[in-house]
């Protein structure tokens, strides 16, 4: 054998321990990656949050893509002490029965004492107002005023704006209760109300869209006669809940919340 071809078949072998050393390097540097994803995935949102919503409530709720206010305080919340959000958005009622038999672990927009769990802190306040057409310059100071008008209030609006909306509304045969609000406004600048009551956010985004869409060009008057109401979310366990709590104050310091708020729009009146 010529010394040509031994060095060629060293040279050979020697390609070949190169070759098959770096498929095994590659090999095991893609094994310890895998196995460092999976630890990291298991590490950082190893629980889950499934939690029962409204329907869609623009600018609160849009179910189409799971934003929103309320939808994107409550994902950066969670995501802030690292546990995957998965909202479900069904009819409230659903909701509860959903959050009664366990099938969720949280269910949004509960008062602390309409369900059996652990109720977090606040985490958005929404604004009930009354609104009217600016041109008619109604009188509207207290709820006494509303008894001899046409007004058309959300659907449960009587059952959670008091004692007193209840109780005037409840005589005033003129009242009605409308599941979709952006009916109300429709109603409102057409003038088949006088006027309507419901959340100042949900009016204004409404009142936006018809004047694009459809024409109705009115401003609007706003009238302050509630309070604002406080939201929280029903929890199954405490665990969960001081999560939530925790992530909530998270993203309050890092102006994550502020930011959220600016992105949909102003919640001043």
């Amino acid at each position: 054998m010529s010394c040509q071809k031994i060095m060629q078949g060293s040279a050979a072998w020697i390609v070949f321990l190169l070759l098959r050393y770096s498929l095994d390097i590659l090999l095991l540097v893609i094994i310890k990656v895998t196995l460092f994803l999976m630890v990291i995935a298991l590490l950082g949102f190893a629980e889950e949050a499934h939690v029962a919503m409204a329907l869609s409530k623009p600018p609160y709720i849009f179910e189409e893509d799971a934003s929103g206010l309320e939808c994107d305080i409550i994902r950066e919340s969670f995501k802030a002490v690292r546990i995957d959000f998965k909202p479900s958005f069904v009819p409230m009622n659903r909701a509860e029965a959903l959050f009664k038999s366990g099938q969720v672990n949280g269910v949004i927009n509960k008062l602390e004492n309409s369900l059996d769990g652990f109720p977090s802190d606040p985490y958005i306040d929404y604004y009930n107002v009354v609104a009217s057409l600016k041109n008619r310059k109604l009188k509207i100071k207290t709820i006494d005023d509303l008894a001899n008008l046409r007004v058309a209030g959300f659907q449960t609006a009587k059952s959670v704006l008091g004692d007193k909306f209840n109780s005037v509304m409840t005589k005033n045969t003129k009242y009605t209760e409308v599941a979709e609000q952006l009916t109300q406004v429709e109603q409102l600048l057409r003038k088949r109300v006088d006027a309507i009551v419901g959340d100042i956010l949900i009016i204004k985004y409404y009142q936006r869209n018809l004047k694009e869409d459809a024409g109705l060009d009115a401003e609007i008057a706003i009238h302050d006669l509630f309070p604002s109401t406080a939201y929280r979310i029903m929890f199954k366990t405490a665990k969960m809940r001081d999560s939530f709590n925790k992530g909530l104050k998270i993203i309050h310091k890092k102006k994550i919340y502020s930011g959220i708020i600016s992105r949909y729009t102003s919640i001043k009146k």
